[in-house]
């Protein structure tokens, strides 16, 4: 539990790297256990529910806290962390939405927990310093004073007050939570800052969209009354039970996978766990720390030429063809026929990205011999003779 609570105290220090350790790890339960006890904090600091007329309804009150902060974290565990997941897959289609949730949900929950656990503490100081030095209640009156929207014509100016005074606080902690997401985007899914803002704007934007659609369905429906039932809840906890704990068990054996692999880099003759660590990187986007992994692999093993075939590949992402040729040369040096001769391909698509069509269409003619029907070398093929000059060849 302290390591736990260590990288909720990282947020504020390092947040990247504690977003790093949450993504690698996925303590789903602390995480949501640290972001219910944030959140109740959070709520019963800055709620009236310390005032002395309250004393006696104090643990009426505490418990109404903690039931409200458990509603809102299945709101966040089962509408805002899958459309999170599925807006970040729309960016790079990596597989299909149910296949992506399943993978990354574990990882990604944690992470926006933790970043909805850091976000409610970080608000508690400017939501003290807002109710003591009155500037809350001016926000409240100034707001009273405004014409009464339709659907609060009805509600009495107590509740209304009470509303306001909730929204004023849920406000605070909306800033400091968009940030942590935007970390903890970047951090999940390796994407640049521009992309991470991009991703967490729009699935925050689209998952508050879906969760107050919800909130209208289940207020305009019986439902509504069902889904506040602590039972009803209950109920629906131990029905999503078992789909959780397999998400988590599928990332547990990632995690362990991937530690067993760490420590069999400690064997200096190993390339293999270096060449598989680099893969789990490459599949993460995470192209310096695969790059590291390959360069490591062909250190131990010169003739490993899957490394160098990577290599290649991480090569011309970067844009660097020069390396990237290089690299493919090592492979067809061991292996002419590597990959089902797309070896030939790659290094097809590596010239046309290089501009040098001629060379491009000598290597695609090797790989067509062997693949003739194979749609993407017949693309690349196109795309050489048009480059060459050769548009009726090309169509």
């Amino acid at each position: 539990m302290i390591k736990w609570a260590k990288l909720l105290l990282m947020m504020f220090y390092a947040p990247a790297r504690a977003m790093s350790e949450v993504r690698d790890r996925a303590p789903l339960a602390h995480a949501a256990l640290f972001a219910w006890l944030a959140q109740s904090i959070y709520e019963f600091v800055t709620g009236p529910y310390l005032g002395s007329a309250s004393v006696a309804k104090l643990p009426l009150a505490l418990f109404a806290v903690l039931w409200n902060s458990a509603q809102s974290l299945l709101l966040i565990a089962i509408i805002f962390v899958p459309v999170m997941i599925v807006v970040s897959n729309l960016f790079d289609r990596r597989a299909s939405a149910g296949l992506v949730v399943q993978q990354e949900y574990a990882a990604t929950a944690s992470a926006i927990f933790y970043a909805w656990a850091a976000a409610n503490l970080a608000a508690i100081p400017i939501a003290l310093f807002a109710k003591v030095t009155g500037l809350q209640a001016i926000l409240i009156e100034s707001s009273l004073q405004q014409p009464t929207q339709v659907w609060l014509q009805n509600v009495s100016e107590a509740d209304r007050r009470q509303l306001l005074a909730e929204g004023f606080s849920n406000l605070i902690v909306l800033p400091f939570f968009a940030l942590w997401t935007t970390v903890a985007v970047r951090e999940l899914f390796n994407r640049s800052w521009a992309r991470a803002v991009a991703i967490a704007a729009t699935g925050m934007g689209a998952g508050v969209i879906v969760m107050f659609l919800v909130a209208i369905l289940l207020a305009a429906t019986f439902l509504g009354g069902l889904i506040a039932s602590p039972f009803v809840l209950l109920l629906l906890f131990f029905l999503l039970r078992s789909y959780f704990g397999d998400v988590t068990s599928t990332h547990r054996a990632r995690a362990a996978f991937k530690q067993n692999l760490e420590a069999a880099t400690l064997n200096p003759a190993d390339a293999s766990a270096h060449y598989n660590l680099g893969l789990l990187h490459l599949k993460r986007n995470e192209l310096d720390e695969a790059r590291k992994r390959f360069e490591r692999a062909i250190e131990i093993d010169p003739d490993e030429a899957d490394a160098h075939y990577n290599l290649g590949r991480i090569s011309r992402t970067q844009n660097s063809y020069p390396d990237a040729i290089n690299h493919y040369e090592q492979v067809v040096t061991r292996d002419p026929t590597h990959a089902q001769h797309e070896i030939w391909r790659e290094i097809g698509a590596t010239y046309i990205a290089a501009g040098q069509y001629e060379d491009a269409r000598e290597v695609l003619e090797r790989f067509l011999e062997h693949r003739s029907s194979d749609p993407e070398g017949l693309y690349l093929m196109g795309r050489a003779l048009a480059g060459l000059g050769h548009n009726l060849e090309a169509a």
